[in-house]
Formats: C-alpha cells, sequence, structure tokens
C-alpha cells in the first residue's frame, strides 16, 4: 500500500465526502493505525501524567470502535472519509513538523515491529504525539472535536449519546500507569499460586491445599523506583490464618526489562541498560514457583518485597517494615461486618471510596475474574506496632490511642480475597448478550450493589431465579429500588452518593450494543466504561470527603466497634431538631445539592487565593483574618472537626452560659454555623464564645453577649463578629456593648447579624437593625430573596442577601453526617465567610511587594469600607436588595485585576 494523501490539517469543518480511495484495505489499515497512535498517548498519558494523551487516546480508541461497529453498507462511505482521518492522524504524529511527501509515518508503524524502521517510527511517532499535547488548547479541540464528529457519523448515535460521548472522553483521567502492570503481576502470582506444602488438612484431603491470598485495595496508588508498588497477604498454611506474611510486589512499568541478577544457587546474569538502573541494580534472587510456598512460611517479621520481571518473580535482598501488625486468624468478609457491627456513615464513606477506586483502577485486567462482592471483601484484624504511639493506625477520631495487645478492624484498610483457581476466577462476566436482559454489565452492577451495601449497613440477600438473566434482572431491580427508597435518605443521607450508584446502574453505552457487533466491541467499550466508573463514581465519593474534610487523612479513624450490632433504625432525637434559635427554620433538601456546588466554587475561589499568595512575594508574613463566632458554642467531637487543620484554626473558646473549659453545644445551632464559616473561610483564625445554651436560653442571655462581645473586639481583637441570632426589640447593654467595642478598634471592626426569619410579620431583628451592624438575609443560589426575609424600607439602606437555602454543614456528633439548614443565620455564617475571605485577599495585595495597594485599603476592616466591597461584588435584584456574588467578581478574570476592582470600591 502506498502512502496515503495528506491534505492541511483542519482545512475543513469535518472529514468531508470530496477524497475519494479505491483501496479496499484502507479500512484495517486505519483501524491499526488509531490502535497504535492511542496506545503511543496513552503511555504517555500514564508516563507524564498528561490529561492531554489521555483525552487523545480515548478519542482516537472511540473512533477505532465506529470503525469496528461500522455496518457493510457504511464502507463506501467510510473509504470516501478514511484518507483525511489518515491524513490527519499522520500530521498529529509527525507534529509540529509536515508529513514527509515520501514516506508515511503510519505505514512504518503499521508494520513489524521486528523491522527497525518500525521502531524509528514509533519514537517518531512518540515525538509528534508529545508536542501535539503541548500545542495550543484550540488546535487540540479542533482535532478532538473533528474526531468525535467522525466517530458521531459512522454510528449515527443520538443527540444523548452525543453528550455522553464528549463528557466520557473530556474527563480527565487521574495517576495512573500501563496496563501491563496489572496484567504481569496477575500471571506471576497465578503461576506460583499452585501450592506445594504437604499438609495434613484432615479427613478426606489429599495432602494438598492452597493459602489463602489478599490484594490490599489502597486509596492512591505506590510509585517506587520506576515501579508500581502492590501489597499482598498470604497465609502462611494452606487453608488455615495462623499466619499472615505480607509481601510487597513491584512490577516496573516500562516494559523491557533485563534479567535480574541472582545469587545463591542461581547464576549470575549480567542486565542490559534497557530500563531504569534503580530497577535492575538491587540484589535479587529468583523464586521459582515451588518455593513460593516455603517463602511465605516462614514469620520473618517484615515485608518481603518481590519484583516481577520477565513474567519471573524475585525476592529483593531489602525487606521493609510492616504497614500493620496483621494478627493470627481469618480474615472476616464485609457481609459478615455488616451483620455483625455498625459502621459510622465516616467509616463508609471512606471505605466506598477505598473500594469503588481500586474497582477503577484494575477494571480492565485480570483481577476482575475474581468476584467483587460483600463476600470477597475482607478485613484483617491487626493491632498497633510497639513503639509507634504516634502513628496513624493507632490514633482513633477522637485521638485516643487503642490497645497494643487487641486486635482490630479498620474500615480504612480493605483488601480483597484473591482465588488464582480456575473455579476462583469464575467473576461476572464484563458484558451480558442474552436476550431480554434490562442490564447488560453485571460487573458494574457489581459494584453497584456493594456501595448499596455499604450505605444502607446490611448486606443484600437475592433470590435465585434458576437463570443468569434472570437472577441479572432482578439484582438490578433490587438495587435500583433499595438506592432509592426514603429509609436509606433518611439513616443515609448523602445526595451525591446515591446520584454515583444511580449513575452507575442508568450507564448507557455511546453506540448501540446490540447482536453481534456488542461482543465484538467489548473490549475497546472496556475503556470507554472504566472512564464512567471514574467520573460517575470515584470523583463524586472523592468530592464528598473533601468536603466533609476526611480525604486527607483517610487511615486516621476509629476502628470497627465490635460491640455494637447494626440498628436498622436510627432516628435523631426530637429534642436535639427542635433546639433551634429563632433564626434557623426547618431543614429542606430541595435546594441541597444547589447549595453544595455553591460552596464548592467558593472553595475553588479559596485555592486560587491561596496559590496566589504562594506565588506572590510579600514584605512581611501577617496574620490571618479573626472570626469571632457568637453561638450556642460548638461539638468538637462532631466528625467536621476531626481534622487536625481545623482543630489548629479555633484559637479561642469561652462559655458564658455555663463556663465549660472545653467546647460544648447541646443545640447543634453554634456547630452548624462555626463549620459552615470555616468551610467559606478556611484559612481564618475561630474564636467561639458561646452564650446561650439553647433557644429558650437566648431570651435571658444579654449580659451574656455584652461580655461576648467585649471579649472579642479586646482579647481576641477580632476582625469580624458573627451574631446569627436576633431579638425582637433593642436590647440597650448590647448595644452599648457593640459602640463601646467599635470605639475602641477606632471602628476596624465588622458585625454582622441575622435579619430574621419571620417575614412581613416582623420588621428586622435587632442588632441586625442597627446602623453599625451589617444585616443578612437569605437567598437561595440563584439569589432569589426568600419571603421570610422581613421587609425592606424603601427609604432606608440598601440590603444585602446571600446563600442561606438548604446549605448543609456539621451537626452534632450524635448526628453523623451534616444537616441541611436554612434561615437568615445560614446566611449571616456564609457572609461572615465571604467578608473574611475578601479581607484575606486584601491582605495579600497590601502586603504584595509588586502590587502596592494604597494604605487606604485598610478602610475594608470597617463597616463602610465593607459595604462599598459587598457592594461591587453583588447583583441588584431590585428593590434595594443586593445579593452578593464573589462567583461572578472572581471567576473569569485574573485575581490581580481583582484587587483594583475593590481598591477602587473602597477608596474611590
Amino acid at each position: 500500500m502506498g502512502p496515503v494523501r495528506r491534505g492541511r490539517l483542519f482545512e475543513d469543518d469535518e472529514y468531508g465526502d470530496d477524497k475519494e480511495s479505491n483501496d479496499a484495505r484502507v479500512l484495517d489499515f486505519a483501524k491499526d493505525a488509531l490502535v497504535k497512535a492511542a496506545m503511543i498517548a496513552a503511555d504517555l498519558a500514564a508516563r507524564n501524567k498528561m490529561c492531554a494523551a489521555g483525552c487523545l487516546a480515548a478519542n482516537l480508541l472511540i473512533a477505532k470502535s465506529a470503525l469496528d461497529a461500522a455496518g457493510v453498507h457504511q464502507l463506501p462511505k467510510l473509504q470516501r472519509r478514511l484518507p483525511k482521518l489518515l491524513d490527519d492522524l499522520e500530521y498529529v504524529c509527525s507534529w509540529p513538523n509536515q508529513p514527509s511527501a515520501h514516506t508515511s509515518l503510519l505505514e512504518e508503524l503499521n508494520t513489524s515491529s521486528q523491522r527497525r524502521s518500525h521502531g524509528q517510527a514509533e519514537e517518531q511517532a512518540r515525538q509528534g504525539i508529545l508536542a501535539f499535547c503541548h500545542a495550543s488548547q484550540d488546535i487540540r479541540d479542533q482535532y478532538l472535536k473533528k474526531l468525535q464528529r467522525f466517530a458521531e457519523l459512522v454510528m449515527a448515535v443520538d443527540d444523548d449519546s452525543k453528550s455522553r460521548l464528549k463528557k466520557t472522553t473530556d474527563e480527565e483521567m487521574p495517576d495512573a500507569y500501563p496496563t501491563h502492570v496489572n496484567s504481569a503481576l496477575f500471571s506471576v502470582l497465578k503461576s506460583h499460586s499452585l501450592c506445594t506444602c504437604t499438609w495434613n488438612g484432615g479427613p478426606g484431603t489429599d495432602g494438598r491445599g492452597k493459602h489463602h491470598a489478599r490484594l490490599r485495595l489502597n486509596d492512591k496508588i505506590t510509585k517506587i523506583d520506576g515501579c508500581v508498588a502492590f501489597d499482598m497477604l498470604f497465609a502462611a498454611t494452606p487453608l488455615v490464618s495462623d499466619h499472615w506474611q505480607e509481601l510487597q510486589m513491584r512490577v516496573a512499568m516500562r516494559k523491557k526489562a533485563g534479567k535480574a541478577v541472582h545469587y545463591r544457587e542461581e547464576p549470575l546474569v549480567s542486565s542490559p541498560g534497557d530500563a531504569p538502573k534503580s530497577d535492575f541494580s538491587e540484589r535479587s534472587r529468583l523464586i521459582l514457583p515451588e518455593q513460593f510456598c516455603r517463602l511465605v512460611k516462614t514469620p520473618i517479621g517484615s515485608r518481603i518485597c518481590c519484583r516481577v520481571q520477565d513474567e519471573e518473580l524475585h525476592q529483593l535482598y531489602d525487606g521493609v517494615p510492616l504497614k500493620q501488625q496483621i494478627g493470627p486468624g481469618s480474615s472476616m468478609s464485609l457481609r459478615e461486618i455488616l451483620a455483625q457491627c455498625k459502621l459510622s456513615n465516616r467509616m463508609k464513606l471512606v471505605l466506598a471510596y477505598i473500594v469503588a477506586r481500586s474497582f477503577w483502577q484494575y477494571y480492565d485486567s485480570s483481577w476482575m475474574g475474581s468476584a467483587w462482592s460483600s463476600d470477597s471483601i475482607h478485613f484483617l484484624r491487626e493491632s498497633p506496632l510497639d513503639g509507634d504511639d504516634d502513628d496513624e493506625s493507632v490514633v482513633s477520631d477522637g485521638g485516643t490511642e487503642l490497645s497494643k495487645t487487641d486486635g482490630a478492624l479498620f474500615a480504612s484498610r480493605p483488601c480483597l480475597a484473591i482465588d488464582f483457581s480456575d473455579q476462583g476466577m469464575e467473576g461476572p462476566m464484563e458484558y451480558c448478550n442474552s436476550y431480554s436482559v434490562v442490564y447488560r454489565y453485571p460487573r458494574l452492577l457489581a459494584l453497584c450493589i456493594i456501595l448499596l451495601e455499604i450505605a444502607q449497613g446490611s448486606g443484600l440477600v437475592m433470590e435465585d431465579k434458576g437463570s443468569m438473566e434472570g437472577n441479572l434482572n432482578e439484582s438490578w431491580h433490587m438495587t435500583r429500588r433499595y438506592t432509592r427508597r426514603s429509609r436509606l435518605r433518611k439513616e443515609f443521607d448523602f445526595p451525591d452518593y446515591r446520584k454515583a450508584i444511580l449513575s452507575c446502574l442508568n450507564y448507557k453505552p455511546n453506540d448501540d450494543e446490540t447482536g453481534e457487533s456488542a461482543t465484538s466491541n467489548v473490549e475497546t467499550d472496556v475503556f470507554a466504561r472504566k472512564a464512567m466508573v471514574y467520573s460517575s463514581v470515584v470523583q463524586p465519593l472523592e468530592r464528598l470527603l473533601k468536603n466533609l474534610g476526611f480525604a486527607e487523612n483517610l487511615h486516621i479513624i476509629d476502628p470497627i466497634d465490635m460491640s455494637r450490632s447494626p440498628d436498622r433504625n436510627v432516628k435523631l432525637p426530637a429534642a436535639i431538631l427542635a433546639e433551634t434559635l429563632t433564626s434557623f427554620k426547618d431543614q429542606g433538601n430541595t435546594n441541597t445539592q444547589a447549595s453544595v456546588q455553591w460552596l464548592d466554587d467558593i472553595s475553588s475561589i479559596n485555592t486560587s487565593i491561596r496559590e496566589l499568595k504562594k506565588s506572590r512575594k510579600s514584605k512581611e508574613r501577617g496574620r490571618p483574618v479573626r472570626i469571632a463566632v457568637l453561638d450556642t458554642g460548638y461539638d468538637g467531637d462532631a466528625m467536621f472537626f476531626t481534622l487536625k487543620e481545623r482543630k489548629r484554626r479555633i484559637k479561642g473558646w469561652k462559655d458564658y452560659a455555663e463556663k465549660s473549659s472545653t467546647p460544648v453545644d447541646s443545640s447543634g445551632h453554634g456547630t452548624h454555623t462555626l463549620a459552615l464559616i470555616m468551610k467559606v473561610a478556611p484559612a481564618a483564625d475561630m474564636y467561639v464564645a458561646r452564650i446561650a445554651k439553647d433557644r429558650a436560653g437566648l431570651q435571658n442571655s444579654a449580659e451574656n453577649i455584652a461580655q461576648a462581645i467585649a471579649w472579642a473586639a479586646t482579647e481576641a481583637e477580632a476582625d469580624i463578629i458573627s451574631m446569627a441570632f436576633g431579638f425582637p426589640e433593642e436590647v440597650p447593654i448590647i448595644t452599648t456593648a457593640l459602640l463601646t467595642a467599635q470605639l475602641a478598634r477606632n471602628n476596624k471592626l465588622l458585625f454582622l447579624a441575622a435579619a430574621s426569619n419571620s417575614g412581613a410579620n416582623r420588621r428586622e431583628a435587632f442588632p441586625a437593625a442597627l446602623d453599625s451592624v451589617i444585616s443578612i438575609r437569605e437567598t437561595n443560589h440563584h439569589g432569589a430573596f426568600s419571603d421570610s426575609n422581613p421587609p425592606v424600607d424603601p427609604r432606608g439602606p440598601i440590603v444585602f442577601g446571600t446563600v442561606g437555602k438548604d446549605v448543609p454543614s456539621a451537626w452534632l456528633s450524635s448526628v453523623a453526617g451534616e444537616v441541611p439548614k436554612s434561615g437568615s443565620s445560614v446566611a449571616t455564617a456564609v457572609a461572615a465567610g465571604l467578608m473574611a475571605m475578601v479581607l484575606e485577599f486584601v491582605s495579600v495585595g497590601m502586603r504584595d511587594e509588586e502590587m502596592k495597594l494604597p494604605e487606604e485599603m485598610s478602610r475594608a476592616w470597617t463597616r463602610t469600607g465593607m459595604v462599598n466591597i459587598l457592594t461591587r461584588m453583588s447583583h441588584d435584584l431590585g428593590n434595594r436588595s443586593y445579593f452578593i456574588s464573589p462567583l461572578s467578581f472572581f471567576s473569569g478574570k485574573d485575581l490581580t485585576k481583582s484587587w483594583g476592582a475593590i481598591s477602587d470600591a473602597v477608596v474611590g
């Protein structure tokens, strides 16, 4: 086949019909070229952590999948489109140079790998694709859109499928590694799994058994010296778990590898320098299959390090310390744990994330041959290591040390039970091609069932319908029904979690998978399904953990309490939900997800400010913004505050209600308020004053409030004082305290308070009605002011509102997870955080050596200055009502330009 015709890249709007080809082999040639280019791009993505290369690989494979699915009637049209497709692919592989007019790079790639020209062509294509991935975003987007358009035209997908296709291929993928790593490890362990021990297993045995194997499921990928490291555990004695031996299995990320240097009874072989030196310079010895039993039988007291190389297993000379002290005894399945114990919501979320991420990690590998279920997810009893009092594995959520003699099970350290026999590798199939099947992806369904069982705290019992098709349909219907039921929402109220399960349950392919074409495309469609698992399941769970503050310290977690039996009907005490201040309304769920997204966007702004702060040169360090919260206190044992970084941010505590020296909250209102402010302003220092126990005590707390204001202004030296409460009439002692504090601080002190939740039935509450206080009203995430806000005085000043509708935040420690609340007090907490974020941003600019913001910017710490900033940052919704919207103010512009806008507002 001669060189393909070439034209200018992107010269047409799409792959048109004007080019002709009479070569019948061009279709197969195009498929091979797409696959080879995709493999090069995928390898570059894994090695260099390049999202652009991963996206290119995905689109190339989808185009190839489209060609596979093409019917005979489409071939004439394809032969007119393929030359342009190949022209552009040749250009990408040659980027940024013009393709050769005499030789075809794609043709050389499709030759035998034994030919010298093939290696040269592969390297040239690698360099070209790498350069193309570093080209401008516009150029890459044009090519990817043309590839997607080509695939859509071939597959004739409908509008919904087009949307799913783009979403799947545009999804950013995390750090990964080449696909051969999983297969190499599995292949070697399978070949070594046949037990050669002579063992008295009792009557009915033949003296041969199997060593139980467990693959540790991790939340991160471990890379050591150019290798991916896996943790495996093997029982020392066949079919008995009297001792577990830990092995660290390392697999090189590069396929080409020389023979290792062997010692003792093994012959010496020099190693070529083809791979990184660190992969082959270590002393090691070959472990033959018949020697593997001896390797795991001896209690050696360390993790045995092995390397998989050239389909062989090599034991490295040096061992590494044990991660945990695994005690004797059988492992315990997730189904058994759910039947006997009750997991906290934190344990459930951490476990679900690790299982889902591991499922994604191994999805396109032989490890999926093993069943993934609550029966195969196991946990090993472990004890803290002697002398490791500070190790994270021995610290509970509350900071208490675990017993060194009692073993424990940890939800953050699951394993997959592996049976390498042919019978043990009869896990669910990837695709069911039978008739009358509702859902054709048994493996995806297996993940959904595990996640549902974790959420509801009990295993599902499936009725055997007598056929594979019947069982598959029954499992799908039951899983969807249980995921949607209201009881799960009450006991495990995490909408993102349920959405992740339903997204997986409702998965539909990018093209019609029916008949013979379906089975032929299963292999290529695995890539798309794996991407879906990451984008629809793993990412939402990861975001949920981050929002709750669990992501950074997944393994700092209490052991599973084996003494607590599952309670299927846990309800919140009515007293807890009733004891709220006047500014708190009943919780709702309609806008919770939108409020969460709004808070996520605020978090992104904080991240940008933090990165800007790191990148700029400052004249001095500067202190964090300080916020004083006057409320019902806070529960330090609530899940939100278990993160050490958050605990460190709480700098002061005063209890004017009961004089407690330690944090306490019997209402929940203060806990919700404090956690919400810390979400919006994570860099601020917090000072908490408990001014009342609950709603009933508020009316008699005037003296407490006055003392708290004085403490916040003088001792705490707060920049912002948040008062998420209100009185129907003015309280003189509080007015005096506010004026005194303002004078003591030379007006550089911001007060804000909740307006009211009584609608037109009452006027604006005190102290929000004072001129020295910034009054805050409730809006939804779109900025619509609530009917519960007090009426606006048409002759009075403008009023501010921000998100306060169904906003989730922490509650008392007796309640797992977050509780959504609405009201002007919720909006006040959000506004306090937003003001702190603004002051932090201004402070960075004032200390910046290049920006040189005027000293007058310090007016931002006064009521007049902050009102001017909020006005500039807000949307005027009419009726003198302004919605505080930092999203539109900060997004879409260089942050340094925002300094100018704030300067104009403050200085004029």
